[in-house]
C-alpha cells in the first residue's frame, strides 16, 4: 500500500514538472546584450527569443530629459575599421520616426530579426562587427557596444582582447 502511494506521488511530481517545463519553454524571453548610459539617455539592446529562436531585436531608449529621436541606424564595421551606415526606420514595427519622447518614459523599438538578418546578409558592404546608433534631433549619435554574428547567425558581443 505504501509503495503504491509513493509511486503515485512520484508520477504526479514528474507530470507536474513536465507541464511546468513545457509552459516555461513556450514563454517569450528577452536577453540583454548591451547597456550604454549617456547624460541624456540610457540605451539598451535586447534580443527576444521564442522557443529558443531569436525573433526580434529590441532597441530600448530611456531618456533622462525630453528628446526627439531622429533615426535608428546600424553601423557596419569592416576588418579594416571602415564604417558603413544603414537606416533601420523602415524595419521598426508600430513606430514612425522621428518621435518625441518624454523624460523618464521608456520606449521600445522592435526590429524583426529575419528582416534585419536579410539586410545584413544581402548588404553590399562586408562587415565583421556592427553596432546600433540612435540619433537625436541635434544629430548627436548614441552608440551601443560592438556586436557580431557567429556561424549560426546568433548575436554576441565579441571579446575585446583586454582583461585587466
Amino acid at each position: 500500500m505504501e509503495s503504491t502511494i509513493s509511486y503515485i506521488i512520484i508520477i504526479v511530481i514528474v507530470i507536474l514538472s513536465i507541464t511546468v517545463y513545457n509552459y516555461k519553454k513556450k514563454q517569450t524571453r528577452q536577453y540583454l546584450l548591451s547597456v550604454q548610459q549617456f547624460p541624456e539617455l540610457n540605451f539598451e539592446i535586447k534580443i527576444q527569443k521564442h522557443l529558443g529562436v531569436i525573433n526580434a531585436i529590441l532597441v530600448v531608449v530611456y531618456p533622462k530629459k525630453d528628446l526627439i529621436l531622429a533615426d535608428i541606424k546600424i553601423e557596419l564595421i569592416s576588418a579594416k575599421r571602415e564604417f558603413n551606415y544603414y537606416s533601420l526606420d523602415y524595419m521598426i514595427v508600430n513606430t514612425i520616426l522621428p518621435i518625441n519622447i518624454v523624460k523618464n518614459k521608456k520606449i521600445k523599438f522592435e526590429i524583426p530579426f529575419e528582416s534585419f538578418k536579410s539586410l545584413l546578409a544581402d548588404g553590399e558592404h562586408p562587415f565583421r562587427t556592427f553596432r546600433f546608433l540612435v540619433t537625436s534631433n541635434i544629430d548627436k549619435p548614441y552608440k551601443s557596444h560592438e556586436m557580431g554574428f557567429n556561424k549560426k547567425w546568433v548575436i554576441y558581443r565579441p571579446d575585446t582582447g583586454s582583461y585587466n
